[in-house]
Formats: structure tokens, sequence, C-alpha cells
């Protein structure tokens, strides 16, 4: 699914100034962003790939004018630390043996090589999925999972520690029901929030449903966020879903993700499912802005 990001959001995700943009837009011809109802700049989430393997080369020494012609694959080619595809083989094996400190090094080496917001694509989500197969086949035991999930969430912690903000719009609660303990999905749209702007309070874990119902008005938050993985049950979701959704101001959105729900399931009104990260990217960037915000953040770019 493609998204749709301004100037502001472009510029701060792939450490690009604004003024650097337009410049480059004008004299290479790229990027070649379309435009909005406003006429503002709207930017492919294809041309923000580009732009941050482009900007770790210009960073390398790399001059930018030959680089924009040059398709991804191409510009990736050309890093002094290459982007790798998880392997998903050598994942495993490292688990097996308990080789925690190869583990370590090499998620380490894969957040620094990609960055934060594509090692949440390109290695983590992936690897949740992998390691929940690899589980659910018998290839793993418990204690290897939980020692891989701890590691992952150890580096991205440290990783997000640049994007904690005192403000930022919106302001959105994560946290997940009582019974889910699965809190390695709910770390990844964290951090691609917080990335894209949002003021992020996050409650971890089993959150009594009163805290739930409470905590929203409580810290004046914009957006409830919840997280089911595959192993909670669909249909106790659904009956918890409609409690809070009755308790919660009507004003006060409730967004959701997760496997934990059948294709053709429906949500209460005023409950919206997202089906991966990109859609909950994407609506974060696409919510309304206060008037002062938008002034200083994405509506110079035309």
């Amino acid at each position: 699914m493609s998204i749709s990001l301004n100037i502001s959001d472009v510029s701060r995700i792939a450490g690009v100034p604004k003024d650097l943009l337009r410049m480059w837009e004008r004299r290479y011809g790229f990027p070649k962003p379309a435009r909005d109802d406003n006429g503002d700049r709207v930017y492919s989430d294809d041309e923000l790939d580009k732009l941050i393997a482009i900007k770790r080369l210009v960073d390398q020494g790399k001059r930018p004018g030959k680089l924009m012609a040059m398709d991804l694959p191409r510009l990736q080619s050309m890093m002094t630390t290459p982007a790798v595809d998880l392997d998903v083989d050598l994942l495993l094996e490292m688990l097996r043996n308990d080789d925690t400190a190869s583990l370590h090094g090499w998620f380490q080496k894969q957040l620094l090589n990609l960055g934060l917001r594509t090692f949440i694509y390109k290695v983590m989500a992936p690897a949740t999925h992998a390691l929940g197969d690899a589980w659910a086949r018998g290839e793993l035991d418990v204690y290897q999972e939980h020692l891989c999930t701890e590691l992952v969430i150890s580096l991205v912690r440290q990783s997000l520690a640049e994007y904690y903000r005192d403000s930022g719009s919106p302001r959105i609660m994560l946290t997940t029901m009582q019974g889910e303990a699965h809190g390695l999905g709910l770390l990844m749209v964290e951090a691609l929030l917080r990335i894209a702007g949002a003021k992020v309070i996050s409650f971890g874990t089993e959150m009594p449903m009163r805290d739930i119902i409470m905590a929203p008005v409580g810290h004046s938050v914009d957006i409830v966020g919840l997280s089911f993985s595959c192993h909670f049950n669909g249909d106790d979701a659904l009956v918890m879903l409609s409690g809070l959704r009755e308790r919660i101001p009507s004003h006060i959105p409730i967004w959701v993700g997760g496997n934990g729900f059948a294709e053709d399931i429906v949500m209460p009104e005023g409950v919206e499912l997202f089906r991966g990260l990109y859609e909950v990217e994407q609506a974060c960037m696409n919510w309304p802005r206060t008037v002062g915000e938008k002034e200083s953040s994405g509506h110079d770019g035309r």
C-alpha cells in the first residue's frame, strides 16, 4: 500500500532539509512529488525510500547529482554497508545455538545500516512472523523466542530515544488488553508513530479495562490504539472493544491492529481496524493538525 507524505514528513524521516528537497527537485528533477488539492507537495513511500538511500550515500561523500537518476536497488548496491533482506536461516541458527552475542550484534548491525524505520519494515516485522512460524512448527523453544524479542526491544528502545518529545500530533495512547501479553507489534507501531511526529503515550501490555477507559480523558489523548496478536481470541476482542467504545468518549477514535482478526470481521462503529503498519503510518500522517502546526510543519511546500 502506498502512503502519501508531505514535505515536512519526508524531511523529518529522510533527514533532508525542506529547502534541499526543493533544490534537488529543481536542479535534478528528483524527487517528483505530486500536488494535493491545496497545491502542496505530496510524496510517495517509494520516493521516501529512495531519498533515504540518497541521503546515506551523500553522507558517505557521494555527489547527489549522479545519484538522482539511479533506481533504489542500484543505490543500495553502492552503500558501504548495504541493506540486506532478513536471513531467516541465520536468525534461527543463532537462536538454536543460544548465541546471544552474535544475535545481538547481527540485529544491531542491521539497525545501524538501515535506520529505524526501514529496520522495522525489513527486519523487525518479518522476524516477528518468522519466529512465530518457527515456534508453531516446534523449531524453537519459548525461551529462545523470548530472548530474541527482548534483544530487539532493547535495541529499538535505545534508537527511539531521539524521537521522544513533549509535544506532537496526534496524541496517541498505546496498550493491549488483559490477556494480550505480546508487545512487539505495539513497539513497532510506537516507533513508526513517533517517527511520524505523533506524541505517543505507551502503557505497555495488559492494561486493565477500567484504566483503558479512564486514561484517554486523563491524558487528553486524540486516539486510543490497541494491539491484538493471533494468540488473542477475535470474538473476545470484539466484545471487549464494544464495551470500550460505549465508555470512551465518542470523539476519541479507537485504532486496532494486529493479526487477531479474521478477514471478514466487522468492527463496532467508531473502531477502525488497520491491517498493516503502512496503514497506521498513513493514518497518522493524515491526522488533522492544528492551524499553528500546519503553518510551521507542512504547508509551506508549494
